[in-house]
């Protein structure tokens, strides 16, 4: 068992968990009996979100068949906030062109279709791994993000940029204070001196 410690090395305590997001094809129902990691079903992406931000590593499974264009699209705009999953996908097609596509968009692992247990014990394992390592986890990241509002989410992408907040909030419609306030709570919540070290912490990820 491990969790994300502060150092971000894995270490005895917590169990990480496996969320399911069901389709028509996967859910718990249908995962194999006597897993060894917790799983959870959710049925849409901001309860992924949710889930997956609780400080504990954590692992997505989807299936990568069943609406992929939509499913890639869903996990881009949160890369391009800056929040990453540890994926497995589930699929009948593991040929290279599938694989390459799934990693290129931060993919652990596909997993056969039907399921092999061992197969997908083994990369959920690798999921819980990739989620917890480092000194600035993919768990820790999102779970930084997890406490920003809706608001400072939105805006985080910009300010990311480094646009002055003067401009910013021109082109927001909103007063300059209001963007510094984004800014400093942002700051406060991921835990970094300045945006300059979010932004490192976040691209080091890709």
């Amino acid at each position: 068992m491990i969790k994300a410690s502060h150092d971000g090395n894995p270490s005895p305590g917590i169990r990480p968990f496996t969320v399911v997001l069901q389709s028509e094809r996967l859910s718990i129902a249908t995962l194999p009996d006597a897993l060894p990691f917790q799983t959870l079903e959710v049925d849409n992406w901001e309860s992924v979100f949710k889930k997956l931000s609780s400080f504990r590593p954590g692992c997505l499974l989807v299936d990568f068949d069943s609406v992929r264009d939509e499913t890639l699209k869903r996990v881009r705009k949160f890369a391009d906030q800056g929040i990453r999953f540890s994926i497995v996908g589930l699929t009948a097609d593991r040929s290279r062109r599938t694989l390459h596509l799934a990693l290129k968009h931060g993919f652990v692992d596909l997993v056969p279709h039907p399921i092999e247990n061992r197969l997908l014990i083994e990369a959920v394992q690798e999921a819980f791994q990739a989620d917890a390592a480092g000194p600035d986890s993919l768990c820790n990241l999102r779970s930084g993000f997890g406490r920003l509002t809706p608001k400072e989410r939105e805006v985080l992408p910009q300010l990311l940029l480094g646009i002055p907040s003067r401009r910013l909030a021109g082109k927001l419609n909103v007063s300059y204070q209001t963007i510094d306030r984004h800014r400093k709570r942002v700051i406060e919540k991921m835990n970094v001196d300045n945006m300059t070290e979010l932004a490192m912490k976040l691209y080091r990820q890709y």
